[in-house]
């Protein structure tokens, strides 16, 4: 999962640019992923609807290609972080028709659109290509040669819809229903895979970039009566906070094996539960992880980890401490005396941006003096390292600066 960038809204270059890296991720992992198949024939039409999930159960991909007398029609839409509610959230969507040409060939038309977010908000057409071409009998009907064609979207419909248009809407998770249907209409590369899978549940939402690994619930002990922790649905699971055995894990999703436990103390599989959010940021390369546990009026933990070949994990560290300190120190040198939590009682808010494979991170972070009522304080702007030492990992701050205002 990938927070905004804690400088600001992204720019639709920004925007494009990461769902065209999400694509190239998400065909990468088709091959490993849970794959479930539906086939449809009335009115002399054929429709065949796939969709993909990885690991986490979490939706990838979905498809849907028609075939009838007029030619084939093919869509597919793969989500970024469709079920949040926070941070960035944006969908691709490619549509291709191919219509037989009176003298055998076939006419080819291809749109790629790009869905995120804009002053108008969610789930908005963000930019759109395409492509048109006739190709001649027998002729391959491959595209990749075929310039785009940006269209001017202010010409365009502004009420067009994103994900709730092609029917991506709730839940975004694997239903039981799917997995009853069997082969060759259900594959499920991880039925036969045991691993600690016992011993937690995994977090809807926190699957790394390449659904390698996962952050997941679970229960500082062997034995777990998963049934007595679950919805009435049997599809998320919620445990109390003040279960002295809460903690989460980093997973394997491959193996179904625990790698270690990350420092937070989520307790539930919903990465939004009211007020209550896990949100997760990876770096690229998948080796850096930040998992921040967010409360109603504050954040409750926030840790950061590293994952090594093997896969191992190296361990993690507390980002939350470290960058209350941070800024605490920033703002008793700006404010003209020491920021301390003994006599100036902080409840600080996070936010998490962007995850560099060196281990870089940004992010936001704001609060109130509960000791003043008029004591909020601007959002400020940190930049941490993580670095690996002789000695651990270890936290580094690279700056720390007032976060910009809307009018700057």
């Amino acid at each position: 999962m990938l927070a905004c960038s804690a400088s600001g809204a992204l720019s639709v270059d920004e925007q494009v640019k990461m769902l065209a890296e999400r694509y190239r991720q998400v065909e990468d992992q088709l091959a490993r992923s849970i794959r479930y198949t539906s086939k449809d024939e009335s009115g002399g039409a054929t429709t065949v609807r796939q969709e993909w999930y990885n690991g986490a159960e979490d939706l990838i991909k979905a498809t849907v290609e028609r075939n009838d007398a007029s030619g084939r029609e093919l869509t597919e839409y793969i989500p970024h972080d469709l079920g949040s509610d926070f941070g960035w959230r944006g969908l691709f969507l490619l549509t291709r028709k191919e219509t037989p040409a009176p003298d055998g060939g076939t006419q080819v038309e291809e749109s790629r659109k790009y869905f995120g977010e804009t002053e108008e908000g969610l789930d908005q057409l963000i930019r759109e290509l395409r492509k048109s071409a006739r190709f001649k009998p027998g002729e391959p009907t491959d595209t990749v040669h075929v310039p785009n064609v940006v269209v001017d979207l202010s010409k365009q419909n502004k009420g067009e819809g994103g994900a709730e248009e092609f029917g991506l809407g709730e839940p975004h998770e694997l239903s039981p229903a799917l997995r009853k249907v069997g082969p060759p209409q259900f594959f499920d590369p991880f039925a036969n895979v045991k691993g600690d899978s016992d011993r937690f549940r995994v977090i809807h939402g926190s699957a790394s970039p390449d659904s390698r690994y996962a952050i997941a619930l679970g229960l500082n002990r062997k034995e777990i009566d998963w049934a007595t922790y679950a919805d009435a649905e049997g599809t998320y699971y919620f445990v109390d906070w003040r279960e002295k055995d809460l903690c989460n894990y980093v997973v394997d999703l491959g193996t179904r094996r625990i790698l270690g436990k990350t420092g937070c103390k989520y307790n539930s599989t919903r990465s939004s539960l009211g007020h209550d959010q896990c949100i997760v940021a990876w770096s690229p390369d998948c080796s850096t992880f930040i998992q921040l546990a967010n409360g109603k009026w504050s954040y409750r933990a926030c840790y950061a980890g590293r994952i090594a070949p093997g896969p191992k994990l190296v361990g993690t560290v507390n980002l939350g401490k470290e960058a209350d300190k941070s800024a605490l120190a920033f703002l008793g040198a700006h404010e003209g005396g020491t920021f301390r939590r003994k006599d100036r009682h902080i409840s600080s808010s996070m936010s998490l941006g962007e995850v560099t494979n060196d281990g870089t991170i940004a992010l936001e972070l704001w609060g109130e003096d509960q000791s003043d009522a008029a004591g909020n304080f601007e959002k400020l702007t940190e930049r941490l390292r993580l670095r690996s030492t002789p000695a651990g990992l270890r936290l580094e701050t690279l700056n720390v600066r007032y976060a910009p205002t809307k009018a700057e």
